[in-house]
């Protein structure tokens, strides 16, 4: 067998150092290449696609850039109480409410409304993880779910004409359609992406333009005759992959959220409520904490959380169709629609 010559092993290995430094640069420029398409990636529940047209600037300090604020809708009324009389009582609540699977049957439910006998308590969910509401919003950039609008509007104004009251429930912090038309007001991960939890991306709390379109949404309703709006998975998720830097803790943050909405309705006849909500929040006398999916051997677990509550057993609204009556002495709505069960 011909060995090579020492000239021919050195141009080999003058090759092989050049292919080797070639590889290098063409993986350092994919890896490059990738942190850059990432700043455009879009994830949704259907998958992930790339978006050339987002705005990606961001603060030094890792926050997103503010943008202006969405389109005021037109006043609603809103009654304001006599300042000398006191407003701090919190009203006892009895009666049902009404989910996103019940009112994929919206005919269904405006004929369990008319069987009931006696005006009571009424919770309905009107807007969605996703952003989507279930009802005509005037809010710009609103989209509708995908459910029967006219019978949805049809079930609203029954409750307002039949002296029921109206209990309006929304989600707060997730909603995938204002986070992608203002991407912003959404929490990010490193590269700019947003990040998403419960298959929803989710909203930044101290955003002052996440904070007034919460107000418009509350003020809407008022407009249309809730008494009280509640403000669904009021925290600030606890995800290590959010990047997110502020001088504030995210349990201070969420405090703050809150404050400034009851703040802000503190004299009108609105009452701001918090559905499983953070639980070191000082809510006020008059504001209510849902709480859902907790068992009957959980009710305790639950009171004990929430020992900031100047009454507990009156603040404490537990959404439930269990008979255990761990449950009685405490508020609870009751699904519309579906069985007790044990």
């Amino acid at each position: 067998m011909r060995s090579l010559s020492y000239r021919t092993v050195r141009r080999l290995r003058k090759l092989g150092i050049v292919l080797a430094c070639c590889l290098a640069m063409l993986i350092l420029i994919g890896i490059l290449v990738a942190v850059y398409l990432g700043r455009f990636v879009v994830y949704t529940p259907d998958g992930a696609y790339l978006d050339f047209g987002r705005n990606t600037a961001k603060q030094a300090e890792g926050t997103l850039q503010p943008v202006q604020n969405p389109t005021l809708v037109e006043d609603v009324t809103i009654e304001y109480a006599d300042p000398n009389v006191s407003t701090d009582t919190t009203e006892l609540v009895s009666g049902y409410y009404i989910d996103y699977d019940m009112l994929q049957n919206p005919d269904a439910v405006l004929a369990a409304l008319r069987e009931l006998n006696t005006p009571c308590t009424v919770m309905i969910d009107l807007k969605n993880g996703n952003g989507s509401f279930y009802y005509s919003s005037q809010i710009d950039g609103a989209k509708q779910a995908d459910v029967d609008i006219n019978t949805m509007n049809a079930i609203i104004s029954y409750l307002k004409n039949h002296g029921f009251t109206m209990v309006a429930r929304v989600k707060t912090f997730t909603d995938t359609n204002f986070a992608l038309e203002h991407l912003n007001c959404g929490l990010a991960i490193k590269g700019g992406a947003l990040w998403m939890g419960k298959g929803c991306y989710w909203l930044d709390p101290d955003n002052p333009t996440v904070v007034f379109y919460l107000k418009q949404i509350a003020r809407e309703l008022a407009g249309k005759g809730f008494k009280e709006i509640v403000f669904d998975d009021f925290y600030f998720p606890s995800s290590n992959q959010i990047v997110y830097s502020s001088d504030k803790s995210r349990t201070r943050l969420i405090a703050d959220t809150a404050q400034d909405l009851l703040n802000f309705f503190a004299s009108s006849n609105i009452t701001i409520s918090f559905g499983n909500p953070a639980t070191d929040i000082d809510f006020t006398g008059s504001s209510h904490v849902y709480i859902s999916d907790v068992t009957g051997s959980g009710v305790s677990k639950t009171i004990d959380g929430f020992s900031q509550l100047e009454d507990p057993t009156a603040q404490i609204v537990f959404l439930t169709g269990s008979k255990d009556n761990r449950f009685d002495g405490y508020q609870v709505l009751r699904p519309l629609l579906s069985k007790l069960v044990s």
